[in-house]
């Protein structure tokens, strides 16, 4: 059984800035405190939609800090992500996130690694850390593919317990939960969070989790009790939310014009981003309104 700390839904929750990129704290409090009281089970702190590799590291630990202190009343996992593109930096946040009071760590590796430099970068990580370490797959991002033998492999490091699975590929994800069944595999595509957990995923952690919490919360929930059908249903209806989001102009920019119009921003992603066109943003009511509503009406 994957350890208690990584089951149920984490949103990988956005680091918000002002117009000049700089980290706006009061609106990342706000959107912790309207997470944790939609009932969720902690937060991933700087990974891809917390805009990491945008961050400075002093950033990083600043903003992870203020999460830890944020989840301390609600008893919430905190899971820092301390990846970054030379493993140096990783390592030092990996150390950072242990004495700061992270409950664990996780971190994409540097594309393109070998087997043997995937092994040496994450046995360094979890010494630094000292906390229960996950692995992250995610090949469209690493060009890598997490194949059961090198997972088994990883899984046998001290410290090492699991794996944050982006990826598409549920067979895959299934083959590794029965090569390390004590492993923790969490979901991370949120298009694919009921058949994740059906196919032995713990949780999930994913971006869309900060727009809507209590929904993704109700949704784990609902696989728990069984009630597959009425998951699945749940499930369709957030996915039309992403195809009408992709027609748009793109999921990310859909999602931080949202977390804009909700109070958590004006921005979360730092420049380059990309953004919504003017006419798409006069319609965008319109057009995405009835979609909202569908998820968010209980």
């Amino acid at each position: 059984m994957p350890a208690a700390m990584f089951q149920g839904i984490i949103p990988a929750i956005a680091s918000p800035c002002n117009e000049k990129d700089r980290f706006h704290a009061a609106a990342f409090e706000s959107l912790a405190r309207h997470l944790y009281a939609q009932g969720v089970d902690g937060l991933y702190v700087c990974g891809a939609t917390g805009d990491a590799l945008n961050l400075h590291p002093d950033e990083r630990r600043h903003i992870l800090e203020l999460a830890i202190e944020l989840s301390r009343p609600h008893s919430g996992t905190v899971i820092a992500h301390v990846g970054a593109a030379d493993m140096r930096t990783a390592v030092e946040l990996a150390a950072h996130a242990r004495s700061a009071g992270a409950d664990a760590v996780a971190s994409m590796p540097p594309p393109h690694f070998t087997q043997a430099q995937l092994l040496a970068f994450y046995e360094r990580l979890a010494k630094a850390a000292q906390r229960p370490t996950l692995v992250y797959h995610i090949p469209h991002l690493t060009g890598q593919s997490l194949e059961p033998r090198a997972f088994r492999e990883l899984m046998a490091i001290e410290g090492v317990e699991g794996v944050k699975f982006s990826g598409s590929n549920l067979f895959l994800m299934r083959r590794l939960i029965l090569a390390c069944p004590e492993a923790a595999v969490i979901n991370g595509d949120d298009e694919l969070l009921v058949p994740g957990l059906l196919y032995g995923a713990c949780g999930g952690i994913g971006m869309t989790y900060n727009l809507f919490p209590g929904f993704f919360v109700r949704l784990f929930e609902t696989v728990r009790a069984g009630k597959i059908d009425a998951a699945i249903e749940m499930q369709h209806r957030f996915v039309a939310f992403l195809d009408q989001a992709v027609e748009m102009g793109g999921i990310k920019p859909v999602f931080e014009h949202i977390m804009a119009e909700r109070g958590y921003g004006p921005r979360v992603f730092r420049r380059p981003r990309v953004e919504l066109d003017d006419e798409t943003r006069a319609g965008f009511a319109d057009r995405m309104g009835p979609l909202l509503r569908a998820i968010e009406d209980r």
